[in-house]
């Protein structure tokens, strides 16, 4: 009887340690698959974090000393006077702008026209215009002057460069519509900073008067975004990331352009940033304020573009950018930006642009504007582009390039 009790309590003990070692083993399976899937994950996470920058790219202009940056906060002043004056955006207008630049700095000159109803005082306007103007630029850079009976001049200058001219005009004498040209001017509007953003690349892309697009190298969805705009009919540019001035503090994101590379290095990135963009018939650049005033590297990149029959919009980020000479030098298809749309993001800063853009085409019969991927940007073309279709004629940035 003892003996049987024995057998059966070992044959206990040996289930209980075969149930223990069974546990012990899917424990230890549990635990390296576990730290495998963590690890995978983690792998994942660096990995995503190595390969691309950040998800909004900086956009330069260049330098914030500039005077384009300047003159962009003067016409903030501007439409804050002119919305406390109560009068409205349709009553406003340029009559001409004209690209100035002198050694150091690029800027634009405005003459706007501004229809003021009859019961408006002109030390009204004197006295809005100056408590808002004189916080930005010295008193004796305002001058005010009278013109016709019914007409008020109001000239700006920043650091002695003449930048704005307002002529305030009683909507009683509201001068006649210029009449149209028999052919309209060319407008491009080219919308960069693109792969970072399906859905607000997939909003700018129904816009009837945007048809050019500018895509990052080594972005998340470049290839897909680049394809869509190419479907769409529309132009694909390669935006092309170049060396700024304050690099390295401004990083201009994967796949940039140095001004300290060797013309090998220099010619193999620019050759992988190309492949990576599918359907691309240009490039423009990102940033670069540095980089397109050193005239060796620019011929280096434009005969790279030659030979693959691309052309080159200069963005113009700097005053002393030499890209249209070497554009010329080697016959390369070139044109540059006239006005950035979105510089400051205020819908009615990005509306005075647009303004802007129609007054540069009028005048030189074709003009380039530049936007970015902004909601604030696309609310505002969405609602004013087909409110200018009548006046220009929105094309491609190929159809301009020459």
């Amino acid at each position: 009887m003892n003996r049987t009790k024995t057998k059966k309590k070992r044959r206990n003990i040996k289930k209980k340690a075969s149930q223990k070692k069974t546990t012990m083993v899917r424990l230890i399976i549990f635990s390296l698959v576990f730290m495998g899937a963590f690890s995978y994950a983690l792998y994942r996470l660096f990995i995503s974090r190595n390969t691309h920058p950040p998800l909004q790219p900086v956009f330069e202009t260049y330098p914030s000393q500039g005077m384009e940056i300047k003159t962009k906060h003067l016409d903030r002043c501007i439409y804050d006077a002119l919305l406390a004056l109560n009068i409205p955006a349709r009553d406003v207008a340029f009559n001409r702008v004209e690209q100035k630049k002198d050694w150091k700095d690029l800027w634009a000159f405005s003459e706007l026209e501004i229809h003021i109803p009859k019961t408006l005082l002109h030390s009204k306007i004197k006295s809005e215009f100056l408590a808002l103007l004189s916080e930005r630029i010295p008193k004796k850079s305002l001058r005010f002057a009278s013109g016709s009976q019914q007409e008020l001049i109001l000239d700006l200058s920043i650091n002695g460069h003449h930048t704005h001219r307002i002529i305030f005009v009683k909507l009683r004498e509201k001068r006649p519509a210029t009449p149209l040209p028999l052919s309209l001017p060319m407008v491009a509007i080219i919308i960069d900073d693109l792969g970072y953003d399906q859905n607000i690349a997939s909003k700018f892309l129904v816009l009837s008067g945007v048809m050019s697009f500018s895509v990052l190298p080594h972005s998340p969805f470049q290839k897909s975004i680049a394809t869509k705009i190419h479907r769409s009919g529309k132009d694909v540019l390669l935006h092309l990331p170049m060396e700024p001035m304050e690099y390295p503090q401004v990083d201009p994101g994967v796949g940039a352009l140095l001004s300290s590379m060797t013309p090998d290095d220099l010619l193999n990135q620019l050759r992988k940033n190309l492949d990576t963009i599918p359907f691309a018939v240009g490039v423009n650049n990102h940033m670069g304020s540095r980089l397109t005033q050193e005239p060796a590297k620019m011929r280096q990149i434009f005969t790279v573009l030659k030979k693959r029959n691309l052309f080159f919009i200069d963005s113009l980020t700097s005053p002393r950018s030499c890209c249209q000479q070497c554009a010329h030098l080697l016959k390369l298809k070139f044109a540059q930006r006239h006005i950035f749309l979105d510089h400051v993001q205020d819908p009615k800063a990005i509306r005075f642009q647009i303004k802007r853009l129609i007054s540069v085409a009028r005048k030189v019969g074709k003009a380039i504007g530049i936007g970015h991927p902004y909601p604030t940007t696309w609310e505002v073309l969405r609602e004013e582009l087909p409110n200018i279709r009548n006046q220009v004629n929105f094309v491609r940035v190929s159809e301009i390039v020459g």
